[in-house]
């Protein structure tokens, strides 16, 4: 046969081998789909034929519904935020430009563009294997296996670690220039949704994950800067709140994944990563040998918020009755990085009053943010969260330590109403026992109204290490200060095992409460030697701290054995802060000059104005001869020519910036001489304001009304989100209203008004006062 002959017979067999394997493929769908829907026929009709409650057939249908529901939305999510991980950075801002018309940088208003690093990380990836598993074998296997063994679930490893093609992008990076000169701070957005996957086994069980999303703004810390190389001794890298976190289940696992259930596995895994790199916590590296390892892994706080939250008003109602009414039963949970709180529960109610107060540490102070969500109780399953959201609200935890105090009401974002009143003050580290009786009585008085424990000192505890352990254990340090506990990493097989961890716990009364350490060897669980150490004794040591001490571990067999310790004591104190005219605080010193020449503290006080009044008595007494020339140039530097305002209206404090999560915030303060009506009588002042040229409901916001005062104090918060290219077309309007009589007997309720060009905010002058202009006449009351 000929050449062409064979290729026509060919393409026949090809033809017919194809519409084969068609007609195969059609067949097993089309049988595929039948046995489904017979199964499902069949379930039914056995379900009637043994009279099974109609229940047992919705519940597995409904969670069905519910799971597939889940998958959808979450497959959704993951596609668009890989295709922005996988995009160039030039696609991404020409597909905005394609929708808003924004010039491409003003995507980035704080954050410096890094393409060329995550051209670098893709390239380095396919490299970073052994390290990450690495990281999951030695570090992040022994969080989790702890973790499960709370619900009976034990023996976890891994057992297979893909990373897959896609690595983490990161989409901008900000380095802070107003740093101490030894170290480098820089702030990236982080995000990662690879193609990635771990396979574990829990309980001789095998399951896993895919397709992990992971994103959030991370913080790399370098310091201490060496003179030799690579320069940086070490990193600290961490994430300043707690991350986005998803991903899928596969394997045994995807039984659970249905709302409800999979949430617990969820919430385990995103509590892991907060102990791991979420602050307070960090993932140290150290680059250089010769360096304080101390500063490094456990570096001091900045200090301690102490948060009250003390009530909301006109919250949510999600637990709608027959007749259309409702109320809601809110509780507060209240996080700062790692660290979270809760309130109790109030039920129905929409004004609820919680009186709570709780203190967290704080590493840092740049860019962390205080979140506190509102929630309506529900009865659920544990571990599952079917409450309803109610709102939330951001403290800015710098905005707190500039100011010392902020006691406020904050409305709740993403809520149609409700706003929570919310007081927090910023406690600073003292390192003389001269501070803490007074910090005691602050607890003592604050605990009048609130029922939660506070603290008045922080003690940084540094575990070194140990040596001469009996026999060849697998040693482990568990701390104990109060009802607080902490453990380290077990050592593997050592007499002499080096630790170096740190821990930080809140102390109640140190001197009262004791430190109690106890070596054990986690092969037998039983104890190697304790030590237990009277925190009353740090009191009298030097700035209150013993480094390099070593302790004798009673209990332990020959007396020998030994453990390394840095122990340091630090006494919360109050600080009343002021402004040093370039945005940072000073700590007001409210000592008086003693005859002597030296410093004498004042007589117990009960207030800031007795402490003014107290400080300020002598000093007048010391220059009496002031002239004339200096008075008037303090004046002028401190007040107004006139407290009514240039129109006779009055004058409002207000306190206006731009937030790091593109949100304006206003802080009405107060108003100042207000003019009485015609008849002599007082007004109804409250304060509104629009966001213009938006006038609707939704760009309204009010004040409460304070009855009879023309000088009336609010210190109201209130909050527009708004994307930074829109800040230059808008207008803030602040209008003072008079409440008072009926409206349509008022002449005019409009008192006055200030008008601000948001594009022209000055960062450096948030807080300032404004004359109140006459009202025009486009503001419908």
């Amino acid at each position: 046969m000929s050449a062409t002959g064979e290729k026509v017979v060919d393409t026949a067999e090809e033809v017919a081998e194809d519409v084969g394997h068609a007609y195969g493929s059609w067949f097993k769908s089309y049988m595929k789909i039948f046995g489904r829907r017979a199964l499902e026929w069949f379930l039914v009709y056995m379900f009637g034929y043994y009279n099974v409650s109609f229940g047992w057939l919705m519940a597995p249908l409904f969670f069905l519904v519910l799971r597939d529901k889940r998958a959808k939305e979450k497959k959704i999510k993951f596609d668009i935020i890989r295709s922005i991980a996988n995009a160039d950075e030039k696609d991404i801002i020409q597909e905005i430009q394609r929708f808003s018309n924004l010039p491409s940088w003003v995507t980035f208003p704080d954050m410096e563009r890094v393409e060329w690093l995550n051209k670098i990380i893709r390239q380095l990836w396919p490299y970073a294997g052994q390290y990450v598993k690495d990281l999951c074998k030695y570090s992040i296997e022994p969080s989790m296996r702890t973790a499960l063994e709370e619900y009976k679930l034990n023996g976890f490893q891994f057992e297979k670690i893909i990373l897959g093609d896609t690595p983490p992008r990161f989409s901008g990076v900000k380095v802070y220039d107003d740093t101490s000169r030894h170290e480098i701070i820089m702030d990236m957005d982080f995000a990662y949704a690879g193609d990635c996957k771990f396979e574990v086994s829990v309980s001789k069980f095998k399951m896993g994950i895919k397709d992990l999303q992971i994103s959030g703004r991370l913080r790399i810390m370098m310091k201490p800067l060496v003179r030799q190389i690579p320069l940086v001794g070490g990193l600290q890298v961490f994430f300043l709140n707690n991350p986005d976190v998803d991903f899928n289940l596969i394997g045994l696992a995807d039984v659970f994944d249905m709302p409800g259930l999979s949430d617990i596995l969820r919430s385990i895994v995103t509590e892991q990563i907060g102990h791991m790199m979420v602050l307070p916590n960090r993932y140290p590296i150290q680059l250089v040998e010769d360096i304080d390892v101390v500063e490094l892994k456990c570096p001091a706080p900045a200090g301690v918020i102490r948060l009250n939250v003390i009530e909301a008003q006109n919250l949510m109602k999600k637990d709608i009755g027959i007749m259309g009414t409702g109320k809601s039963d809110p509780y507060c949970i209240l996080r700062l990085g790692a660290q979270k709180f809760q309130t109790k529960t109030i039920n129905n109610t929409v004004n609820p009053k919680w009186d709570f107060c709780c203190e967290a540490i704080c590493n840092v102070v740049r860019r962390q943010t205080f979140n506190i969500e509102c929630w309506d109780w529900d009865a659920n399953i544990p571990g599952a969260k079917n409450d309803d959201f109610l709102g939330r609200a951001n403290l800015d935890v710098q905005e707190i330590w500039k100011n010392g105090e902020v006691d406020m009401w904050v409305p709740l974002s993403e809520a149609k109403s409700g706003r929570i009143h919310i007081r927090a003050t910023w406690l600073d580290l003292s390192d003389t026992a001269d501070s803490l009786q007074l910090q005691l009585e602050e607890i003592r008085a604050l605990q009048v109204t609130t029922k939660n424990p506070l603290h008045s000192a922080v003690l940084m505890v540094w575990v070194d290490s140990a040596k001469k352990l009996n026999q060849i254990p697998d040693p482990f340090v568990r701390l104990y200060v109060g009802n607080e506990k902490g453990e380290t990493a077990v050592r593997q097989r050592t007499n002499d095992p080096v630790f170096e961890e740190g821990f930080t716990f809140l102390v109640r009364n140190p001197r009262t409460q004791e430190l109690k350490l106890e070596v054990i060897d986690q092969k037998t669980n039983q104890i190697q030697g304790k030590v237990e150490l009277d925190l009353n004794v740090f009191l009298k040591e030097r700035k209150m701290e013993v480094i390099g001490e070593d302790y004798s571990l009673s209990g332990a067999s020959g007396g020998l054995s030994t453990l390394k310790l840095n122990i340091t004591l630090r006494i919360l104190k109050t600080a009343l802060k002021t402004d040093d005219g370039d945005g940072g605080p000073q700590e007001k010193d409210v000592s008086v000059p003693a005859p002597g020449g030296g410093i004498e503290p004042p007589a117990e006080v009960t207030s800031v104005e007795e402490v003014m009044s107290t400080a300020a008595t002598p000093l007048m007494q010391m220059f009496p001869s002031a002239t004339s020339s200096e008075e008037s140039s303090i004046r002028q530097r401190t007040t107004p020519a006139s407290n009514a305002g240039i129109h006779g209206l009055g004058r409002v404090q207000l306190t206006v910036k731009y937030g790091p999560r593109n949100n304006l915030i206003i802080v009405v303060h107060q108003i100042e001489n207000l003019p009485k009506e015609e008849d002599g009588e007082l007004p109804d002042p409250y304060v509104k304001l629009y966001l213009l040229p938006d006038r609707s409901k939704d760009s309204k916001r009010k004040t409460d009304v304070i009855k009879d005062d023309c000088n009336p104090k609010y210190d109201e918060r209130f909050e527009y989100p708004i994307p930074p290219n829109e800040l230059t077309q808008r207008t803030l309007e602040v209008n003072v209203i008079n409440k008072k009589g009926l409206l349509f007997l008022q002449r005019s309720p409009k008192m006055g008004q200030v008008r601000l060009d948001c594009g022209l905010l000055d960062a450096s002058k948030m807080t300032q006062w404004y004359d109140l202009a006459p009202a025009a006449d486009d503001d419908e009351e």
